[in-house]
């Protein structure tokens, strides 16, 4: 017994210090300490390895938040964590775990499978993948996680608004955790666990597919996510905890299942589930709340049927549903009481809505603007016959009801339905009469839609082992064969051919790209703790903290003001020839119209200009250099200035859009056109000869005629443009070797296209 537990502990602490090490090597391995955490724990829960995967993530990630909650009320710092996780893994360690997978050549196959399905769908997606650095979601949860490795607790002192303190933490728990073992930077780190979160769906649809049916549905459904169109919803690239809260939604639904199958018999499987149902509202509490009305329609089915009787569905439901509760909201009260964190500093009153935050918690009366008719019917399209995906919508509808029919399973399959209709009528209340309904209404209506992602596989896998079984009756083998071969390029591989072009421009949504991150590298070379002037709104620039020691004025968390200033009011200042804030930099990323650069290039030093990034030394008047900067990347030794903005975005200085998902869509599909957006528009180049004349190409959206004002270099031109495309001629002389400015002002708030500007000789 002694040698069996020195065993244990010296294999275990071979394994954890090598993923320690892994960790520092390669942050992609960190997520993996949390993962066989889980997985050496499961095996109190299940003997079979495949399931014992599946629900690893779930298991080592409740234990996480858990134990970091524990800390946090404790007063321990998190920084623990590094320590604990890994020495819980030498624990928890037996060797004949291993033998297990061995042994057994059908797990081994098993395993084979479920893996490889694994590695398709995180490959493909890992190919696109960036950095989560939008403006919005993923913003706030970057802050949140900044906050929690800043003060190493859940319950930081001081936070920018009040929901970054109530939010629930286990997704940055996680987040966090990976940078402590791997020193990583956040940004980078939440795109580690936004593709682990992809192999987590992945292991959830199996096993909860494999306990509710059985196995083949569930390999089916696991595989089937490569093809689910509402798995490739570009929204889910921001809602990081919302989708690993479908995983626990999963996992949830499978071990209850197995629990009330069993008649409760197993205090483990008891055990687990309310553990893990800690760990869901730990994550995002929509998982579990959606959890809780498919398991309660399944008990009501079950109670119908005589199968349970009402007095010990209240007992399951008092375990399951209550006991989760009470722990979670002892682990963090702030939750369900948030008034009673009044003595945390907020540093952003004006941006912070408490009132809200209480009062909204369980009933939401407002109305999304996106929630809209259109954008109803947009989703629905989208879940079914995109992408030529007929035969999986086919599936969809008909795999439910084959299961119905055929008596396969009919209350796991009503229970699912009810929960499906249930979230259609949600989503219809909100674009009709918008009555108010506890808990469930609080999102918006794109979101309750993807309440069904985790469903929808299952749904098709049943259609398609229907369609199976109807072909292994035809006789001939040659066209059985071929009827499946059929099957199989109908479902995946027709879907398969269609580019994904809104998913790949969904990933434009994120503003820090290569260019950026060399200018925040090289900034944070040269200066340290230095306060920012900086672009708001859709940027890079409010992500300076994330990638360098120094601090930007503006970002999302105070809503682009900071007291009574703003962008517009720091330009006022600068044209005054004052400093915003006694900033020492100001950093304009010229992706959005926010700041303007030519009313910086004139009066301060730039010291730096990368493809349309511009740096400038406020402490300094010194602007003798400015122009040797400007010039180097300015040139222009072409007679064409295009639309597109990945080749000539640099010459577009103030007033367009370039990294946003609309423009890279139109882009994908071969449309180059600059979106003005701003009143005004500035294009500045210097070319390499002199030019007699410049023509435009602008392409307006108006039914209306619209007026433009055209600046060059000083001299002013009338233009009027009328809907579609127009060309603009003007005589102006253009000098080599000078800066020449193009500015285009229109009066209203619209957007009208550049398609291309040709310098005539």
């Amino acid at each position: 017994m002694k040698s069996k537990l020195m065993s244990n502990l010296l294999y275990g602490g071979v394994l954890s210090f090598g993923l320690l090490l892994l960790a520092k090597l390669n942050v992609y391995f960190a997520p993996l300490l949390v993962l066989f955490l889980g997985f050496n724990v499961s095996r109190h829960l299940f003997e079979d390895v495949s399931y014992r995967i599946s629900i690893a993530p779930a298991v080592g990630m409740s234990l996480l938040s858990i134990i970091a909650y524990g800390l946090s009320l404790a007063r321990v710092d998190l920084s623990y964590l590094a320590y604990i996780i890994p020495l819980l893994v030498v624990i928890s360690f037996d060797v004949r775990d291993f033998h297990l997978i061995i042994q057994s050549r059908e797990e081994k196959a098993l395993i084979g499978k479920l893996l490889l399905t694994v590695l398709l769908v995180v490959g493909v997606r890992a190919i696109v993948f960036k950095m989560p650095t939008d403006n919005v979601d993923n913003y706030f949860h970057a802050t949140k996680i900044q906050y929690i490795l800043e003060y190493m607790t859940l319950f930081p002192s001081k936070v920018p608004v009040f929901n970054i303190f109530t939010y629930p933490a286990g997704y940055h728990v996680l987040v966090s955790f990976v940078v402590l073992v791997s020193g990583d930077l956040i940004p980078h780190a939440m795109l580690v666990v936004r593709l682990w979160s992809w192999a987590f769906m992945v292991l959830g649809t199996y096993l909860f597919a494999s306990v509710w049916f059985n196995r083949k549905i569930g390999l089916y459904a696991s595989m089937l996510i490569l093809v689910t169109n509402i798995y490739t919803y570009y929204l889910l690239v921001y809602i990081n905890p919302n989708f690993i809260g479908l995983y626990f939604f999963m996992v949830l639904l499978a071990l209850a299942y197995l629990d009330i199958e069993n008649a409760g018999s197993s205090k483990v499987l008891t055990i687990f589930t309310v553990l893990i149902g800690v760990g869901a509202l730990s994550v995002h509490p929509y998982g579990f709340q959606n959890w809780v009305f498919v398991l309660s329609v399944y008990l009501l089915l079950k109670i119908i049927s005589g199968e349970i009787s009402i007095k010990k569905a209240l007992s399951v439901g008092v375990i399951y549903f209550v006991t989760p509760v009470v722990l979670y909201v002892l682990l963090n009260p702030y939750f369900l009481w948030p008034q009673l964190a009044s003595d945390v500093t907020i540093e952003y009153p004006w941006a912070s809505y408490v009132g809200v935050v209480v009062g909204n918690l369980a009933i939401f009366k407002g109305k999304n603007p996106m929630d809209t008719w259109w954008k109803f019917m947009y989703i629905i399209r989208w879940a079914t016959i995109r992408d030529f995906n007929y035969l999986a919508t086919i599936f969809l509808f008909l795999g439910p009801i084959a299961a119905m029919k055929k008596k396969l399973k009919r209350k796991e399959t009503l229970s699912l339905l009810v929960f499906t209709v249930f979230v259609i009528l949600l989503m219809l209340n909100r674009l009709t009469y918008n009555v108010p309904v506890p808990f469930f209404g609080t999102a918006a209506m794109e979101r309750m839609f993807l309440w069904l992602i985790p469903l929808f596989p299952v749904f098709i896998a049943l259609g398609w082992d229907m369609t199976l079984a109807l072909t292994s009756n035809i006789t001939v083998q040659r066209l059985r064969v071929m009827s499946e071969v059929f099957i199989l390029t109908l479902l995946f591989i027709v879907p398969a051919l269609s580019i994904p072009y809104d998913l790949i421009a969904g990933e434009a949504n994120f503003y820090v790209d290569s260019n950026n991150l060399e200018d925040f590298e090289w900034m944070n070379d040269r200066f340290s703790n230095a306060t920012i002037l900086n672009s708001c709104f859709q940027d890079s620039a409010q992500w300076i903290p994330f990638f360098t020691s120094n601090t930007v004025i503006f970002s999302h968390m105070n809503r682009c003001r900071l007291k009574n200033l703003t962008p517009s009011n720091a330009e006022k200042m600068i044209l005054l020839g004052l400093r915003p804030l006694n900033a020492e930099l100001a950093y304009i990323d010229t992706n959005y119209p926010s700041l303007d650069p030519m009313v910086f290039y004139p009066r301060y030093k730039l010291i730096r200009f990368n493809d349309g990034n511009w740096l400038f030394d406020l402490t300094s008047t010194d602007t003798r250099d400015n122009y040797r900067i400007l010039s180097n990347e300015l040139t222009l030794c072409d007679d064409y200035i295009s639309g597109n903005v990945h080749l000539d975005g640099k010459y577009y200085v103030y007033g367009f859009w370039k990294k946003y998902f609309r423009v890279e869509h139109f882009y994908l599909e071969g449309v180059d056109y600059a979106w003005l957006t701003a009143p005004k528009g500035t294009i500045a180049f210097v070319p390499c000869r002199d030019y007699v004349g410049v023509t435009m190409s602008i392409a307006s959206p108006m039914k209306s005629p619209l007026n433009l004002s055209v600046i060059i270099n000083g001299k002013e031109y009338d233009a009027t443009i009328t809907q579609g495309d127009n060309i603009l001629s003007f005589n102006v002389t253009l000098n080599r070797g000078s800066l020449n400015v193009i500015e285009i002002h229109k009066d209203c708030d619209c957007i009208i296209f550049v398609e291309s500007i040709r310098l005539e000789n």
